[in-house]
């Protein structure tokens, strides 16, 4: 359940829903993909509203990425009925961080990467024994200049076509945050081995579909003192409670990363 308590300078966007369709051919020239996505129409007022609240998330990560500030971030993914992803990372700046993956996928075991510095180990499962990584193979990876953290790099925290609203204010679970939240465009990929353009027959159906399909939602809640990220959720409408994607950062001043092995 999300409350909003108040969003001075938040603005109703006049959003109109439309199809758009297009033909992508892949590197092979034999593949087709046709995209149907939202397509969203701002009067000049709103859309400086949406930028403005996009800076105050694309913000939030900036100030997470260059803090030198321990924190964890746990990543649960619901890809199908079967299959739930499943990361935690903990990241102690400048050069110590912990990854163990869990993908969910039958047969794949969990996976855990330590580095400190230069070095990095992994290993298959807690069973197994660490193998350490090739030298300066976790420089390579890890040390560039956006930081250890591939998630919050600047050019991927906000894909293209997030436009984020300002919801001021808001209580979610009993806590309270400063929240935002973008529209995900819709998108339908449907492939064929003519090069032709899609029938009227066709597009009408995939029209069907992509008019059926759940408005999806991403939903970004900041610490209200640190204005540092807590909350990254993707959810359906009104669905916020049972997200299909939920990234969770919390800032414990106890993380210790240490090598596995001497």
């Amino acid at each position: 359940m999300l409350t909003r308590y108040c969003n001075d300078h938040a603005r109703q966007a006049l959003t109109r829903p439309g199809p758009m369709f297009c033909a992508v051919p892949d590197w092979k020239g034999a593949v087709k993909t046709l995209a149907i996505a939202t397509v969203a129409l701002l009067g000049a007022g709103c859309a400086e509203a949406a930028a403005n609240c996009q800076d105050e998330v694309a913000a939030a990560f900036e100030r997470l990425r260059t803090s030198v500030r321990p924190y964890r971030r746990e990543t649960t993914i619901i890809v199908n009925d079967q299959q739930t992803y499943r990361e935690t990372a903990e990241y102690l700046p400048p050069d110590r961080l912990r990854t163990v993956t869990e993908t969910g996928a039958p047969g794949v075991e969990t996976s855990e990467v330590i580095r400190v510095g230069a070095r990095a180990w992994g290993r298959q499962t807690r069973r197994w024994s660490w193998d350490e990584w090739e030298l300066g193979l976790a420089q390579e990876i890890y040390g560039g200049s956006a930081g250890m953290d591939f998630s919050i790099w600047p050019d991927r925290i906000i894909p293209a076509g997030h436009v984020f609203e300002c919801l001021g204010r808001v209580v979610f679970k009993d806590s309270a945050y400063l929240g935002y939240r973008a529209q995900v465009p819709k998108t339908i990929i449907s492939f064929s081995v003519s090069n032709a353009q899609p029938s009227e027959q066709e597009q009408r159906e995939l029209m069907a579909k992509f008019q059926k399909m759940p408005q999806a939602w991403r939903t970004v809640f900041l610490d209200l003192g640190s204005a540092l990220p807590v909350l990254d959720l993707m959810a359906e409408e009104n669905q916020l409670d049972n997200p299909k994607s939920k990234v969770h950062f919390t800032y414990p001043s106890d993380i210790k990363i240490d090598p596995p092995v001497p």
